[in-house]
């Protein structure tokens, strides 16, 4: 029986993945290494990749070498500001400083280009974290609704339950306590977790529920096109009508944009790694792709929507590109055209494709040469 095509293979590629995935987790608890720590180790190497892919599918080259040595450079750079909420002004005026030093030594575009897309993917580790705490402060505040009930009256809770209830209590204190940094700069004098929680639980629950804001893009645009669009278009939705791609389509109106991102980030996936039921693959491909349907800004769509990609894979998966050789590019131009069509398992397929190599680069790593595995 001849091989499926790769565009109608995703539930073989998902599976795929998912083995991939569950044989790093027993290679790295063979070696006593905590997953997250692989990966924290190795993500500016994945980094690195996923920046010349990626800026390589805007027609945008530059050696690997110097990507790395500008991928180095971000992850190197040292971040001084503190708070409850990342600091999307901080980070910026810092990364506009380091834009405006490389322009007057002589930096190139591709430079320039490389080195905002290794800041963006430093970002969405913080979004990630942002995010998810922001989520899980929500199930804080409910639990404490029901201390304030079980308090009052508790003879009807069965024990079973009334125990899984005090250890959901016990958690919340353990979350507060955490003397762990907080996860990134942020706009606030709070230097921990557990002050973080604390700060966080002041926040109206709707907000709390909903975090995914435009601003978060607008922040993430800015900074991968720093330096590159004039800076009244940087994390500004588009003004003007696009005409790109497929002549068939017909994207949004400037006038519907807002309207269309607003509804976009309510929608956005919960980013709780330990709540979601849906399949974080899918939902990449699906959260990529509206983005770049919508077409928000001016220029930059196709390289914010990789990020949003690898945003909804944080917490399940490594960080993926989706190669950008020939083949690659006509992969991602089908998959593209399939989607406007209806049809987001191609893209999908792409993503599962993407986490297979890196699931398979890391096996590799882990596994001292000439062994048998």
């Amino acid at each position: 029986m001849p091989l499926k095509p790769w565009y109608q293979r995703y539930d073989e590629l998902r599976e795929i993945a998912k083995e991939r995935k569950d044989a790093y987790k027993h290679k790295c608890q063979a070696l006593d290494i905590e997953p997250a720590r692989v990966l924290g180790e190795v993500w500016r190497d994945l980094v690195s990749r996923i920046v010349q892919e990626s800026n390589w599918q805007e027609g945008i080259y530059l050696e690997r070498g110097r990507t790395r040595e500008l991928v180095d450079a971000i992850f190197d750079d040292p971040e001084t500001v503190r708070g409850p909420h990342i600091d999307f002004d901080g980070v910026t005026e810092v990364h506009k400083r380091t834009v405006l030093r490389l322009k007057k030594e002589g930096a190139s575009v591709e430079e320039i280009a490389a080195i905002n897309l290794s800041r963006a993917h430093r970002a969405i580790m913080w979004i990630g974290e942002e995010l998810a705490s922001r989520q899980a402060v929500t199930l804080v505040q409910a639990l404490s609704q029901f201390r304030k009930f079980l308090a009052r009256d508790n003879r009807t809770i069965p024990e079973e339950a009334r125990q899984k209830i005090e250890r959901g209590f016990e958690i919340i204190e353990e979350l507060q306590k955490s003397r762990l940094p907080a996860y990134a700069p942020l706009n606030e004098k709070i230097a921990t977790a557990g002050e973080l929680v604390t700060k966080l639980q002041e926040t109206p629950f709707e907000d709390l529920l909903s975090p995914m804001k435009p601003s978060y893009l607008h922040f993430l645009h800015r900074i991968t096109m720093m330096g590159i669009l004039p800076p009244s278009k940087c994390g500004v939705y588009r003004k003007t009508p696009v005409h790109v791609g497929d002549p068939d389509v017909l994207f949004a109106p400037p006038s519907a944009v807002p309207k269309l991102m607003d509804q976009y980030c309510q929608q956005f996936p919960t980013i709780l790694p330990s709540t979601i039921k849906y399949d974080p693959i899918m939902k990449a491909a699906q959260a990529s792709y509206q983005l770049v349907r919508i077409h928000p800004y001016s220029d930059g769509n196709g390289r914010i929507s990789r990020l949003v990609m690898n945003l909804v894979l944080w917490g399940h998966h490594p960080p993926v590109s989706i190669k950008a050789d020939r083949k690659g590019r006509h992969r991602y131009r089908t998959a593209i055209r399939r989607a406007n069509r209806g049809n987001l398992q191609p893209l999908a397929c792409l993503v599962a494709l993407g986490l297979i190599d890196v699931y398979d680069r890391l096996l590799t790593a882990l596994t001292p040469a000439g062994s048998d595995g």
